[in-house]
């Protein structure tokens, strides 16, 4: 997609300048590195980015109005941003906004988005971590599609459909966590990911589609990923209990070992202590 914009104007606001520019019928604005448009009279979709820092930040608001969606093909083959923080103000992310931006490894899904467009994330291929801390209901079609350095990838517990093509041709894909609340995957869902294991709860669709599909299964128990105390919540002690282990101060039951091992890398070491930490800061 090539974006092109005609200047209408450039007029002065406080200390900073604003841009005007037009395409068809809708109007963009420049300010502070990013293009944007309004979505009413106090919303804002990102439509582009100045490749002003390789880790993008994208603010909460603008000029006052909040930013709320990530627009379609956004950032569409930006070959320049490496990580992408997106603010909780976000409710959706476009079709094919990260498209082909092939040097972006970490991204993360905000707590209030509840819309991820078809192939918004397909073709990022040095993505390594995608943080999902919002309650998807679905994986869309092609979402990460060849993403070739994409490993493991833990799906939000409120996910019941994963659709076409979603992880097809991640060629890396060593684990997914797939939740309960799933009952659709399909067919093509995990097409060429030779290396993939699929881990969920026993007797649960994730089992029947990994059988169905001849995909390695492992059962998780009914704790949630990271409770390594195994009481409820998962927090800084989880963290702290993964560090005495490796200590050898205490051992880990069946269950929490299974919890502990947050990357699915089949061991519990440093680094299941060290993504704790880093999902409970995020």
């Amino acid at each position: 997609m090539v974006k092109k914009f005609t200047l209408i104007f450039i007029s002065a606001i406080t200390l900073f300048s604003i841009a005007t520019f037009q395409t068809f019928a809708e109007t963009y604005f420049v300010y502070d590195h990013f293009t944007f448009s309004r979505n009413g009279t106090d919303t804002i979709s990102i439509a582009e980015y100045d490749n002003y820092n390789k880790n993008m930040v994208i603010p909460s608001s603008i000029l006052g109005d909040t930013v709320t969606a990530i627009g379609f093909g956004a950032f569409m083959d930006n070959t320049f941003i490496e990580t992408a923080l997106l603010p909780d103000t976000v409710t959706s992310i476009g079709e094919s906004a990260f498209n082909r931006a092939y040097n972006l490894i970490s991204v993360n899904v905000p707590v209030n988005c509840q819309i991820v467009e078809e192939g918004a994330f397909q073709n990022c291929k040095s993505l390594k971590i995608v943080d999902f801390q919002s309650p998807l209901k679905s994986i869309s079609v092609q979402l990460f599609y060849n993403c070739t350095s994409l490993e493991t990838v833990a799906l939000p517990s409120t996910v019941e459909t994963i659709n076409n093509f979603a992880f097809s041709d991640c060629t890396s894909l060593k684990s997914v966590t797939i939740p309960r609340a799933t009952t659709s995957i399909a067919s093509n869902a995990f097409r060429n990911c030779p290396n993939l294991t699929i881990y969920g709860y026993a007797d649960s669709y994730a089992q029947q589609y990994a059988n169905e599909h001849n995909i390695p299964f492992i059962a998780i128990n009914e704790y949630e990923l990271g409770d390594v105390d195994l009481d409820g919540y998962v927090n800084i002690k989880d963290a702290t209990t993964i560090q005495r282990y490796i200590a050898s101060i205490d051992t880990l039951s069946p269950e929490a070992f299974a919890v502990a091992d947050f990357n699915a890398d089949g061991t519990v070491n440093v680094m299941d202590a060290t993504a704790i930490q880093i999902m409970l800061v995020s």
